[in-house]
């Protein structure tokens, strides 16, 4: 058993004698679900060209059953690698992670209005929703507090959006060498996969990374490890610059949005706490 949640089960099966994860999803239309994910799948294959960039592709949909069956990704997790990079090595892999994103949005790329009161409003329920003795109270009113003063310059900013992942994570990416010297990414779970601000992915991998970091980094910009941050924001054509207030601003609604959900993650919820801490000190972005 690999993942049982309410709106979706997936597990680990063979197919023709292969190797292969099966979804199951749950709620009031499955079957929308599969066609939904099949389809977006699809698109994300086409736009990749499934050579060094590219999706575990769907090899059988059973949508009256709510089933879609995808292979599995070749090579290791790149949450495996970045444990065991130098930091050279880091900031490499950092950076192909931004190239897979780069070539993905790239067909789609467009300029739209961004909106803060949205990311702002999710915040504010998932507050409301909280709860347990571990909160810290002052912490999470003190972010809001600066995140709403942010929102204010933002609001009705460009935006840049294309076909994001949706759950950008080095858990979801895996790594391989097909021929010697070239590094394949291919994802998995992208039925999340839709066109959106190009910073929110961004966001949630640096995100990811800084609430695993073991110890505090030596520099930071908005509470990210200034190395990590640079290897990623660094990629050209990646983020423009008039991007990175957006980048700021959604970097910080994903660390109060992670430490929220960290009920059974003490470790990882210290990380958070430091990071947020980070943020609020490091100089805000000037906006677009």
């Amino acid at each position: 058993m690999a993942r049982d949640r309410p709106d979706r089960l997936v597990v680990q099966v063979r197919l023709d004698g292969q190797p292969a994860w099966l979804r199951q999803f749950r709620g009031a239309d499955p079957a929308a679900g599969v066609s939904q994910a099949l389809a977006r799948l699809h698109r994300a294959a086409e736009l990749l060209g499934q050579d060094l960039d590219a999706v575990a592709p769907p090899l059988l949909a059973l949508p009256e059953r709510g089933i879609l069956i995808t292979a599995p990704a070749p090579g290791r997790p790149m949450a495996q690698l970045l444990a065991e990079a130098d930091p050279v090595e880091r900031a490499a892999l950092i950076a192909r992670i931004g190239v897979w994103l780069r070539h993905l949005a790239a067909a789609t790329r467009a300029r739209g209005t961004f909106g803060p009161r949205f990311w702002l409003n999710g915040l504010e329920a998932r507050i409301a929703a909280a709860s347990g003795g571990w909160i810290d109270a002052d912490l999470v009113a003190g972010h809001m507090r600066r995140m709403r003063a942010e929102a204010a310059p933002l609001r009705g900013a460009a935006v840049e959006r294309g076909l994001c992942h949706g759950d950008l994570t080095p858990d979801n990416l895996f790594a391989d060498e097909p021929r010697p010297g070239a590094l394949r990414l291919t994802a998995i779970d992208m039925q999340g996969a839709t066109e959106m601000a190009l910073a929110r992915d961004m966001a949630r991998l640096l995100v990811w990374l800084e609430s695993r970091r073991a110890e505090p980094p030596g520099r930071t910009r908005d509470g990210i490890a200034l190395a990590d941050w640079q290897a990623l924001a660094g990629v050209p054509g990646l983020l423009a610059p008039d991007q990175a207030p957006i980048l700021r601003f959604l970097v910080g609604e994903l660390m109060l949005a992670y430490y929220l959900d960290s009920a059974r993650q003490p470790v990882r919820r210290r990380a958070l706490v430091r990071a947020i801490r980070a943020w609020a000190k490091d100089k805000v972005t000037p906006a677009p």
